[in-house]
Order: C-alpha cells, then structure tokens, then sequence
C-alpha cells in the first residue's frame, strides 16, 4: 500500500489514472495505482476460479451481487479521502472543468431522476458521512532494498556481462514489439536525467511507462514491476525494488454488435512513479537502471508488450 498511497502517487493521474475525455480523442486506457491495487487485485482476489468468469466479485458484470462489494468500494473511498489528506486539500487534486461538470443520472430514494456533477460529491462531509479515524500502518512501512545497493549494483553488472541475451539498450525507449508477456522480460533503460535537485523532483515525478499492453482476450491479467532487483522470485511489494504492479480484471460479458458497428480495439498503459524509490536504492545518480516485468500465476499468456520508456510528468 505504501507504493501505491504514497511513494508511485505523488501526482493525480498517477493516482488516479490518465484523463479520459468526450470524443474519439479523449480516449485514455491508462489505469491508476487506487484502481489497480486494491481495486482490481481485491475483486480478483475474492472472484472464484472455479466459475468461468472469476463470478462473483471477480468480474465487472457480477461484482455487486457479492455482499464483500460494497464494503471494498466503501474502502476504495476511503483511501481517496486518505489519499487527498496527505497531499493536502489546499489545492483540488483535479481541476479540470470537463471532468468537474461531468454529469451522472440515477433515481434517488424517492425513484425520482436526478442529476449530479461530479463537483458536487467530492467533499463526503458534504454528503453528510465520515470515515472512522483509523490508523493505516502502511504510512510509515517505506519499504527497503533486499540487497544492499552496492551489491546489488556488482551483481547485475556481472548478470550484464555474463548474459549476452537480455534486452540491453542504452536508450531511455526500449521497444519490444509486441512481446509475449509469458515469462519474465528485463530490460536496461536509460536516465535522460540524473541528479535532480529536490525542488525539480517535486515539480516533476520521474516514471517508467510500460506501453502498448495488449490483452488478447477478456481476461486476468497481472504482473509486477521491479526496478534493479537482483533476484525478483524471492521479493514482493515489501520490498523497496518493487515498483508497482498491474491488474486487468475480468469484465465478464459479451459485446453485443448491431449490424455496421465497428469495435476499435485500443492498447493499455501503465506508468509507475519511481523518483522516491530511485533515492531508496541509491540509484538517483545512476545513468541506467534494470527494469523488470514478472507476470503472476501464467496470466500474461495472452498478454503482449510494445516497450517501455521513462518520462518525466509534472
């Protein structure tokens, strides 16, 4: 959770996942860290394997019957009140107008048709409900290295020379073309920045953007990324080269076409914050850094990847 609330959230779309507008344009399939994990892995988590679409929580069209569901997007809630607590409500985390003034209708209590914008119910004491002040211990576990970084640094450059078949490039693009994401994929990225000063790091998050993931079929998919990991099969999120992980749940239904509708089968991406981690794993100054993909529980089968890169996002 800390990855997720703290360390890869320090900015809104990294939270809360790329802007998606009105028209053909508007269109972004860039999930959030809060969407992602929790919220994708929990539903996931709690659907059964043994029903053919992950029912019922772990698939969109039958998650509400699952009592667990309202209790888990009660939480999901939560964690955004948490998460504008701890940057600070100063300033609106969103301000874009066309995203304040979308609108939602439902029948209220009274099965009237109503019509809210989402302005309206960002602030819960308004709606007249709060969360219990509890303690999220998550806070203060900032997570570290597995390998002290000096050694870890001796080993993977010994792994680079060793091994003439990894995905070495000295670019800060690393294309793939479409590889299967069927087994572990390392690559070797390259810092177009190093030795940020504090104020630029603040101004700037410094991310790894894994791009053109296709997902060939409606399925779970999930996979973990590290970052100079000297062995990833022996460490998980509670260490600190863990930099974030990526859930693609389950939608569950068939699209029903009409004669001449054209469906435009659109790619996802996946950016992860790494400015803080870099720091943990004196790596700040490095001028490259190993990048890891490790896809969980043989999902990513039907899943291919067209590269990643690092980028820079204010």
């Amino acid at each position: 959770m800390y990855n997720q609330m703290v360390s890869g959230a320090k900015k809104t779309e990294l939270f809360m996942g790329c802007p998606y507008k009105a028209g053909e344009n508007g269109f972004c399939d860039g999930p959030g860290t809060i969407e992602l994990a929790p919220h994708n892995a929990l539903h996931t988590w709690v659907g059964s394997n043994l029903n053919p679409e992950r029912e019922d929580l772990g698939a969109f069209y039958s998650a509400a019957r699952d009592p667990i569901f309202y209790a888990h997007h009660s939480n999901i809630d939560r964690l955004w009140n948490v998460w504008n607590e701890l940057r600070g409500r100063n300033k609106p985390a969103i301000e874009d107008p066309e995203w304040l003034d979308s609108t939602f209708y439902f029948h209220n209590e009274k099965s009237q048709l109503v019509r809210i914008k989402i302005r309206d119910v960002l602030d819960s004491s308004k709606l007249r409900y709060a969360y219990e002040n509890v303690e999220n211990v998550w806070l203060n576990a900032r997570p570290k290295p597995s390998v002290p970084p000096k050694i870890a640094r001796q080993v993977l450059k010994m792994r680079e020379n060793q091994n003439p078949f990894l995905d070495i490039s000295n670019q800060a693009v690393v294309g793939l073309n479409g590889k299967r994401l069927d087994t572990t994929i390392r690559v070797k990225l390259r810092r177009p920045k190093t030795q940020r000063s504090k104020i630029e790091k603040e101004q700037e998050e410094e991310i790894i953007v894994v791009y053109g993931i296709d997902i060939g079929k409606d399925a779970y998919v999930k996979f973990d990324v590290y970052v100079n990991a000297v062995d990833e099969t022996m460490i998980g999120p509670e260490s600190r080269e863990f930099a974030g992980t990526f859930v693609n749940m389950k939608r569950g239904v068939r699209i029903v076409l009409n004669k001449g509708d054209l469906v435009v089968k659109r790619k996802t991406i996946f950016k992860v914050g790494i400015t803080e981690l870099l720091e943990d794993l004196e790596a700040d100054g490095d001028e490259t850094i190993w990048v890891t993909l490790v896809p969980r529980g043989g999902t990513g089968v039907n899943t291919t990847v067209d590269g990643l890169r690092i980028e820079y996002m204010k």
